[in-house]
């Protein structure tokens, strides 16, 4: 997959035998994202053109004030990761910025989809685009002088419930992770690095690996969390602790520390991806260091039920 970055001052050169497009931002690539996705490869095939993504960087309802601090299911690296194994071709990645914003929406295609040799669109039902967000499936085909074929995907739903970022995020911040799977169609993943820290799991039998999350992932509710973590291209399981260590009388920011299963290697300064199975309860101040440990003890018999039944 080729990755284009442009902005709203870029020359923008067409694709040899012409290309299908996806529109949208689509954090998360949870599962109504990647049905229009395949459609598009699918559209791609039968027309004999290229296959292509083309979305924005930030999210364009952070930028204007629309949401707040953005906390991100796929930060750009994790969303260009998952499309590369999807099979797109391409992937334009436009800056958004106060002169895309101000974009009439006519000439957000004439700037980007026209000059792309774009022969078909495949859009949901309701992205939005160019100036206020004025461009909308109604104008598309006008704004694109009839040039292209237009596919709308109606809105997704599981169980009778919509497929959407908001939703997934929602059952994240509740701590409800293990519900995240039938909307993203795997478990949700956050990456981070090693870092120090007090070293009181290990003093406890029980080291940690304390996390500093980057690239804003939205992280879990305070609990105690079943974990896979990949670390050196392998996989191990383990219980993870998302909080403010209250036995220890810590009030800082919330911190991640992971205990993994069956490892006993310094890991300091690497990158590792946590994917978040299932909460087993909530974080809790106890009277005295050996309770805490005993609880330890019990979360992590818990987990290996769980997994030895999974």
């Amino acid at each position: 997959m080729k990755v284009v970055y442009l902005n709203a001052n870029s020359t923008v050169l067409p694709i040899k035998n012409g290309i299908t497009l996806a529109l949208g931002y689509f954090d998360g690539l949870h599962l109504a994202h990647q049905h229009l996705i395949e459609r598009t490869i699918e559209i791609a095939k039968e027309k004999q053109t290229r296959s292509g993504v083309l979305t924005f960087q930030p999210n364009p309802k952070t930028f204007l004030g629309q949401q707040k601090v953005e906390y991100l299911l796929t930060p750009h690296h994790a969303k260009v990761n998952l499309l590369v194994q999807m099979g797109i071709d391409y992937l334009f990645v436009i800056k958004f910025d106060t002169n895309l914003a101000r974009l009439p929406h006519k000439d957000f295609v004439a700037k980007f989809l026209l000059p792309l040799d774009t022969r078909h669109v495949v859009m949901g039902f309701d992205f939005r685009y160019g100036y206020k967000g004025k461009g909308n499936i109604n104008t598309l085909f006008e704004d694109g002088n009839h040039r292209f074929g237009i596919t709308v995907i109606p809105e997704q739903r599981i169980n009778g419930e919509k497929i959407s970022s908001s939703r997934i995020r929602e059952l994240i911040m509740t701590g409800q992770v293990h519900e995240c799977e039938k909307y993203l169609g795997r478990y949700y993943t956050t990456e981070g690095i090693v870092i120090h820290g007090f070293k009181r799991g290990r003093e406890l039998g029980f080291p940690t690996a304390n996390i500093s999350t980057v690239d804003n992932y939205l992280l879990p509710q305070k609990g105690v969390y079943i974990v896979k973590v990949k670390v050196y291209r392998q996989e191990f399981w383990g219980i993870c602790n998302v909080g403010n260590n209250p036995t220890f009388n810590e009030n800082n920011n919330k911190s991640v520390e992971v205990h993994i299963f069956d490892f006993d290697q310094e890991i300091y300064n690497e990158k590792i991806s946590i994917t978040w199975v299932k909460r087993l309860r909530d974080e809790k101040k106890f009277a005295s260091v050996n309770e805490l440990v005993e609880q330890i003890k019990q979360d992590k018999e818990n987990a290996l039920n769980y997994i030895n039944n999974a």
